[in-house]
Protein backbone atom coordinates (compact mmCIF):
# COMPACT_ATOMS: atom_id res chain seq x y z
CA UNK A 1 0.00 0.00 0.00
CA UNK A 2 1.38 3.36 -0.91
CA UNK A 3 1.77 5.84 2.16
CA UNK A 4 1.28 9.42 1.60
CA UNK A 5 4.06 11.27 0.23
CA UNK A 6 5.20 13.61 3.47
CA UNK A 7 8.09 15.71 1.38
CA UNK A 8 8.32 17.48 -1.78
CA UNK A 9 11.20 19.44 -3.41
CA UNK A 10 9.98 22.30 -5.84
CA UNK A 11 12.32 23.94 -7.97
CA UNK A 12 11.86 27.47 -8.89
CA UNK A 13 9.73 27.67 -5.56
CA UNK A 14 9.94 31.36 -4.72
CA UNK A 15 7.70 33.01 -7.42
CA UNK A 16 4.63 32.11 -9.24
CA UNK A 17 3.96 28.34 -10.28
CA UNK A 18 6.47 27.47 -7.46
CA UNK A 19 5.74 29.38 -4.49
CA UNK A 20 1.74 29.07 -5.16
CA UNK A 21 2.56 25.33 -5.38
CA UNK A 22 4.73 25.60 -1.87
CA UNK A 23 2.69 26.90 -0.38
CA UNK A 24 -0.61 24.60 -0.68
CA UNK A 25 1.42 21.61 -0.03
CA UNK A 26 2.28 23.10 3.45
CA UNK A 27 -0.96 23.89 4.06
CA UNK A 28 -2.05 20.11 3.01
CA UNK A 29 1.04 19.13 5.50
CA UNK A 30 3.76 18.22 2.93
CA UNK A 31 7.38 19.44 4.27
CA UNK A 32 8.76 21.46 1.87
CA UNK A 33 12.17 21.89 0.05
CA UNK A 34 12.41 25.18 -1.27
CA UNK A 35 14.31 25.14 -4.07
CA UNK A 36 15.64 28.32 -5.98
CA UNK A 37 18.76 30.56 -7.27
CA UNK A 38 18.45 32.87 -5.03
CA UNK A 39 19.06 32.84 -1.69
CA UNK A 40 17.16 35.84 -0.29
CA UNK A 41 13.93 34.51 -1.83
CA UNK A 42 14.54 31.44 -0.82
CA UNK A 43 14.80 32.47 3.26
CA UNK A 44 11.74 34.57 2.54
CA UNK A 45 9.79 31.57 1.31
CA UNK A 46 10.87 29.48 3.70
CA UNK A 47 9.76 31.68 6.41
CA UNK A 48 6.69 32.54 4.67
CA UNK A 49 5.65 29.13 4.91
CA UNK A 50 6.75 28.49 8.40
CA UNK A 51 4.63 31.28 9.42
CA UNK A 52 1.57 30.11 7.68
CA UNK A 53 1.89 26.71 10.35
CA UNK A 54 3.73 24.43 7.66
CA UNK A 55 7.42 22.82 7.30
CA UNK A 56 9.94 23.95 5.08
CA UNK A 57 13.87 23.66 4.62
CA UNK A 58 15.92 25.69 2.85
CA UNK A 59 17.95 24.60 -1.13
CA UNK A 60 19.78 26.82 -2.73
CA UNK A 61 21.07 26.31 -6.22
CA UNK A 62 21.42 27.78 -9.63
CA UNK A 63 20.36 25.25 -12.59
CA UNK A 64 22.36 27.19 -15.20
CA UNK A 65 25.20 25.47 -13.19
CA UNK A 66 25.90 21.94 -14.03
CA UNK A 67 28.09 21.50 -10.84
CA UNK A 68 25.33 22.35 -8.36
CA UNK A 69 22.55 20.38 -10.01
CA UNK A 70 25.18 17.16 -10.22
CA UNK A 71 24.47 15.41 -6.67
CA UNK A 72 21.44 17.55 -5.40
CA UNK A 73 19.21 15.25 -5.15
CA UNK A 74 22.16 12.93 -3.15
CA UNK A 75 22.63 15.75 -0.52
CA UNK A 76 19.13 16.88 0.36
CA UNK A 77 18.45 13.53 0.81
CA UNK A 78 21.72 12.95 2.87
CA UNK A 79 20.34 15.51 4.75
CA UNK A 80 17.41 13.78 6.15
CA UNK A 81 14.95 14.82 3.25
CA UNK A 82 13.84 12.08 1.35
CA UNK A 83 11.89 13.59 -1.70
CA UNK A 84 8.86 11.86 -2.14
CA UNK A 85 7.61 14.33 -4.56
CA UNK A 86 9.65 15.94 -7.25
CA UNK A 87 7.99 19.19 -8.60
CA UNK A 88 10.72 19.89 -11.45
CA UNK A 89 8.86 24.10 -12.09
CA UNK A 90 11.83 26.05 -12.74
CA UNK A 91 11.86 27.36 -16.28
CA UNK A 92 12.99 30.23 -18.22
CA UNK A 93 11.28 32.02 -21.36
CA UNK A 94 12.54 33.13 -24.79
CA UNK A 95 10.91 34.82 -27.51
CA UNK A 96 12.73 35.45 -30.52
CA UNK A 97 12.44 34.21 -34.09
CA UNK A 98 15.16 31.53 -34.79
CA UNK A 99 17.04 33.96 -36.75
CA UNK A 100 17.16 36.26 -33.50
CA UNK A 101 18.24 33.62 -31.53
CA UNK A 102 21.93 33.36 -30.08
CA UNK A 103 24.12 30.46 -29.44
CA UNK A 104 23.55 31.41 -25.59
CA UNK A 105 20.06 31.40 -25.96
CA UNK A 106 19.99 28.00 -26.64
CA UNK A 107 22.01 26.71 -24.42
CA UNK A 108 20.51 28.26 -21.47
CA UNK A 109 17.36 27.38 -21.85
CA UNK A 110 17.71 23.74 -22.68
CA UNK A 111 20.23 24.23 -19.38
CA UNK A 112 17.54 25.04 -16.78
CA UNK A 113 14.68 23.64 -18.88
CA UNK A 114 15.26 20.43 -19.55
CA UNK A 115 18.79 19.62 -18.51
CA UNK A 116 17.90 19.98 -15.06
CA UNK A 117 14.73 18.44 -15.17
CA UNK A 118 16.02 15.44 -16.33
CA UNK A 119 19.30 15.25 -14.45
CA UNK A 120 17.16 15.57 -11.13
CA UNK A 121 14.55 13.53 -12.39
CA UNK A 122 17.04 10.61 -12.85
CA UNK A 123 18.18 10.94 -9.48
CA UNK A 124 14.89 11.15 -7.83
CA UNK A 125 13.99 8.38 -9.53
CA UNK A 126 16.75 6.17 -8.34
CA UNK A 127 15.75 7.03 -4.52
CA UNK A 128 12.31 6.84 -5.09
CA UNK A 129 12.68 3.19 -6.45
CA UNK A 130 14.52 2.11 -3.84
CA UNK A 131 11.91 2.68 -1.19
CA UNK A 132 9.16 1.42 -3.74
CA UNK A 133 7.32 4.69 -4.72
CA UNK A 134 7.62 8.35 -5.37
CA UNK A 135 6.12 11.35 -7.39
CA UNK A 136 7.87 13.25 -10.27
CA UNK A 137 5.73 16.14 -11.68
CA UNK A 138 7.14 17.92 -14.21
CA UNK A 139 5.52 21.56 -15.20
CA UNK A 140 5.84 21.83 -18.82
CA UNK A 141 3.82 23.44 -21.34
CA UNK A 142 0.99 23.55 -24.08
CA UNK A 143 3.84 24.43 -26.58
CA UNK A 144 5.36 21.15 -26.05
CA UNK A 145 2.50 19.95 -27.93
CA UNK A 146 2.47 22.92 -30.32
CA UNK A 147 5.05 25.41 -31.12
CA UNK A 148 3.72 28.72 -32.19
CA UNK A 149 6.17 31.55 -34.01
CA UNK A 150 8.83 33.44 -31.86
CA UNK A 151 8.65 30.05 -29.69
CA UNK A 152 11.16 27.78 -31.59
CA UNK A 153 13.56 27.31 -28.19
CA UNK A 154 10.59 27.74 -25.62
CA UNK A 155 9.08 25.26 -26.98
CA UNK A 156 11.58 22.58 -28.17
CA UNK A 157 12.57 22.60 -24.59
CA UNK A 158 9.28 21.82 -23.44
CA UNK A 159 9.06 19.12 -26.43
CA UNK A 160 11.95 17.38 -24.93
CA UNK A 161 10.50 17.25 -21.21
CA UNK A 162 7.23 15.57 -22.86
CA UNK A 163 9.06 12.77 -24.48
CA UNK A 164 11.38 12.64 -21.68
CA UNK A 165 7.96 12.09 -19.24
CA UNK A 166 6.79 9.59 -21.44
CA UNK A 167 9.55 7.60 -21.49
CA UNK A 168 10.30 7.81 -17.30
CA UNK A 169 6.68 7.38 -16.95
CA UNK A 170 6.84 3.76 -18.09
CA UNK A 171 10.09 3.16 -16.73
CA UNK A 172 9.43 4.70 -13.60
CA UNK A 173 5.91 2.29 -12.85
CA UNK A 174 7.61 -0.81 -12.00
CA UNK A 175 9.45 0.51 -9.27
CA UNK A 176 6.06 2.46 -7.93
CA UNK A 177 7.08 5.79 -9.33
CA UNK A 178 4.67 8.20 -10.53
CA UNK A 179 5.37 10.56 -13.62
CA UNK A 180 2.91 13.24 -14.19
CA UNK A 181 3.24 16.07 -17.22
CA UNK A 182 1.70 19.35 -16.54
CA UNK A 183 0.86 21.61 -19.63
CA UNK A 184 -0.56 24.93 -18.98
CA UNK A 185 -1.17 27.29 -21.93
CA UNK A 186 -0.47 30.73 -20.24
CA UNK A 187 0.20 31.97 -16.25
CA UNK A 188 0.25 34.77 -14.89
CA UNK A 189 3.29 35.06 -13.38
CA UNK A 190 6.57 37.20 -13.15
CA UNK A 191 8.35 34.56 -16.03
CA UNK A 192 7.26 36.69 -18.76
CA UNK A 193 9.00 40.06 -17.53
CA UNK A 194 12.23 37.82 -16.44
CA UNK A 195 12.32 36.27 -20.11
CA UNK A 196 14.16 37.45 -22.85
CA UNK A 197 12.50 39.09 -25.26
CA UNK A 198 14.67 39.84 -28.82
CA UNK A 199 11.13 40.55 -30.67
CA UNK A 200 9.53 43.58 -31.61
CA UNK A 201 6.16 42.87 -29.67
CA UNK A 202 5.58 42.95 -25.88
CA UNK A 203 6.05 39.22 -24.25
CA UNK A 204 3.01 39.11 -22.07
CA UNK A 205 0.61 36.12 -20.75
CA UNK A 206 -2.54 35.45 -23.09
CA UNK A 207 -5.76 36.70 -22.55
CA UNK A 208 -6.80 33.21 -21.50
CA UNK A 209 -3.95 32.90 -18.53
CA UNK A 210 -4.82 30.89 -15.41
CA UNK A 211 -3.26 32.16 -12.07
CA UNK A 212 -0.27 30.41 -10.21
CA UNK A 213 -3.28 29.36 -7.53
CA UNK A 214 -5.05 27.67 -10.43
CA UNK A 215 -1.76 25.43 -11.78
CA UNK A 216 -0.96 24.38 -8.02
CA UNK A 217 -4.24 23.13 -6.92
CA UNK A 218 -3.75 21.16 -10.10
CA UNK A 219 -0.99 19.94 -9.23
CA UNK A 220 -1.86 19.06 -5.71
CA UNK A 221 -4.86 16.91 -7.20
CA UNK A 222 -2.36 14.95 -9.30
CA UNK A 223 -0.60 14.05 -6.52
CA UNK A 224 -3.13 12.62 -4.56
CA UNK A 225 -4.87 11.17 -8.04
CA UNK A 226 -1.71 10.45 -10.57
CA UNK A 227 -3.02 11.13 -13.61
CA UNK A 228 -0.09 10.75 -17.06
CA UNK A 229 -0.62 14.22 -17.94
CA UNK A 230 -2.58 17.67 -16.84
CA UNK A 231 -4.22 20.04 -19.20
CA UNK A 232 -5.40 22.95 -17.26
CA UNK A 233 -7.75 24.48 -20.51
CA UNK A 234 -9.77 23.43 -22.73
CA UNK A 235 -8.83 25.75 -25.44
CA UNK A 236 -5.48 23.72 -25.21
CA UNK A 237 -7.56 20.36 -25.67
CA UNK A 238 -9.69 21.84 -28.08
CA UNK A 239 -6.75 23.13 -30.23
CA UNK A 240 -4.32 19.97 -30.17
CA UNK A 241 -7.50 18.36 -31.39
CA UNK A 242 -7.42 19.84 -34.15
CA UNK A 243 -3.68 20.00 -34.72
CA UNK A 244 -4.23 16.39 -34.59
CA UNK A 245 -7.06 16.30 -36.90
CA UNK A 246 -6.13 18.65 -39.25
CA UNK A 247 -2.58 20.13 -38.51
CA UNK A 248 -2.34 22.26 -41.96
CA UNK A 249 -5.45 23.97 -41.00
CA UNK A 250 -4.64 25.03 -37.62
CA UNK A 251 -0.66 26.00 -39.33
CA UNK A 252 -2.93 28.11 -41.74
CA UNK A 253 -4.45 29.90 -38.85
CA UNK A 254 -1.53 30.33 -37.12
CA UNK A 255 0.27 31.94 -40.38
CA UNK A 256 -2.68 33.90 -41.11
CA UNK A 257 -2.17 35.37 -37.42
CA UNK A 258 1.04 35.82 -37.91
CA UNK A 259 0.55 38.25 -40.63
CA UNK A 260 -1.47 40.55 -39.11
CA UNK A 261 1.15 40.97 -36.13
Amino acid sequence: MRRPPARALITGATAGIGRATALLFAQNGLEVGVLAERPNEVDETVAALREAGGRAIPVYADLTQREQVTGLIDRVEADGFPVDVLVNNAGIGLQADILDTRDEDLRRLFEVNFFAAAFLSRDALRHMAARGQGHIINVSSASARRSLPGMAVYASTKAAMHSFSQALRIEGRDSGVWVTEILPMSVRTRFFEAATNRAAKPYAPGWKADTPETIARRILRAVRHPAPEVYTSSLVRLALGLDSLNPALLERILVARRRRG
